[in-house]
């Protein structure tokens, strides 16, 4: 977003074109990163590889438009603003761990690939013109996702909804709209559903109204219980305490929550007191299986708990698949996805060290910038809708992996929250100017 009004009475009509252009460039490359190159793909092996190969081009497409828009329309501050010393390390730190990764080159090429998606994300802050012309590539995106999920959802129920005969029947029923699986469709819509709030709170009242409907509803629809209870705790959370007029307090009471979610959730299978006072509140809770992973995973990192095994190379691959799990576990969580815990997974992939560096990328700077926040209307509500994106992915971790997941929209929304802190805290942004 620039720093300066876009335009104003005494500007050319080409000025005012360049201005619509940035933000129709702006919502696209929004919309690309939201909805994934592949709308209404179910898993599978060959759709997988399929869509790696159409993710990598997509994604590739979408950060070439990016370094165009930093080249050719961002003020030069704003395009360094990017370029964060913890953010650099963190590519570095991914590109080493997976050059000694067991599958080696495969890992590094999946790493590039990341990089390009989140320099997209950049892209898309930095190309609209003012705060306006952003909400209004938000809202394009949005409206795009969620015209084409109930499209699915009335003309290809199929592809839309998930079904019975599915190896996860007990989801019969349940709405994923243009994504693979609900657990996937819940967190972006929730997400939309901040920017309806985003949308009210600047005086597009109508717009932001309609998208905090649809995108509710759709969560609702979804049957996620977790998303369903995280969304309005989240939005209550940050608006409330923000109402104080402090810049720490909401930062402070998201940093607390997120001490105690760790604690009871990957804390109980290291701590047996932890794990006993959950069993206390809710016998047999070993959320949904998960806690089996947990175990299986960190006992199975020690060896390499320093490096990591790589970027993409633990879950899904076929040396995990020889590997045996111990008889305490309930089941065999060798063929799980992901570690369904998106800390866990970082330290899977780049090591304990690594974890510790990504914390300070997806927490403690963010926080910080917030608490920095330059003072003006427009800032302020936007650092407001980062903040409640970033803390309800955040909690959402804890029991979903998406943290650094090329060509996974959750992530996509995430960075976009944490660069958007990063910009809020260091330029002002434009105020759209009266015609």
């Amino acid at each position: 977003m620039s720093l300066y009004p876009a335009y104003s009475a005494e500007q050319s009509g080409v000025d005012r074109l360049v201005h619509a252009g940035r933000t129709v460039f702006a919502a696209l490359v929004l919309t690309g990163l939201v909805m994934t190159f592949q709308p209404f793909a179910q898993v599978s092996t060959a759709t997988e590889e399929a869509g790696n190969v159409i993710n990598q081009l997509g994604y590739s497409l979408l950060a070439a438009c990016a370094i165009l828009g930093h080249l050719v329309f961002a003020e030069r501050r704003i395009t360094l603003t990017y370029l964060r010393p913890t953010w650099l390390l963190m590519v570095l730190w991914f590109l080493i761990s997976s050059r000694h990764s067991i599958v080696g080159e495969q890992a590094v090429r999946a790493a590039l690939f990341l990089f390009a998606a989140m320099t997209a994300v950049t892209g898309a802050l930095a190309l609209p013109p003012d705060g306006r012309s952003f909400r209004n590539a938000l809202a394009f995106a949005a409206l795009a996702v969620l015209a084409l999920s109930y499209f699915g959802v009335i003309a290809l129920p199929e592809a839309a909804i998930h079904q019975g005969w599915e190896e996860e029947s007990q989801h019969a029923g349940l709405w994923r709209g243009i994504y693979s699986h609900k657990n996937v469709t819940g967190p972006i819509m929730a997400a939309f559903v901040f920017v309806g709030l985003y949308l009210f709170r600047s005086r597009q009242r109508a717009l932001g109204t309609v998208i905090a409907i649809l995108a509710g509803f759709f969560v609702f629809k979804t049957g996620s219980k977790t998303t369903l209870a995280l969304m309005p705790a989240v939005a209550i959370l940050v608006l409330s305490t923000r109402a104080f007029g402090s810049r720490y307090l909401p930062t402070i009471a998201i940093s607390f929550v997120l001490i105690i979610m760790a604690l009871f959730t990957l804390g109980t299978v290291v701590s047996p007191a932890l794990d006993a006072v959950v069993q206390y509140v809710a016998p047999g809770t070993d959320f949904t299986g998960r806690m089996d992973i947990w175990r299986f995973a960190l006992e199975v990192l020690k060896p390499r708990q320093w490096i990591g095994f790589g970027y993409e190379s633990f879950w899904g691959t076929d040396w995990l698949d020889r590997l045996e799990a111990t008889s305490e576990l309930t089941w065999d969580p060798t063929g799980a996805a992901n570690g369904h815990d998106g800390y866990l997974d970082i330290a899977i992939a780049i090591g304990w060290p690594g974890l510790a560096a990504a914390l300070v990328m997806l927490v403690v700077q963010p926080f910080l910038d917030f608490a920095r926040c330059i003072d003006t209307e427009e800032n302020r509500r936007a650092a407001d809708f980062f903040l409640m994106v970033l803390a309800f992915m955040l909690f959402n971790a804890f029991m979903e992996s998406f943290f650094f997941a090329r060509g996974n929209p959750i992530w996509m929304l995430t960075f976009l929250a944490i660069a958007g802190l990063r910009l809020t805290a260091r330029h002002r942004i434009a105020e759209a100017a009266e015609p």
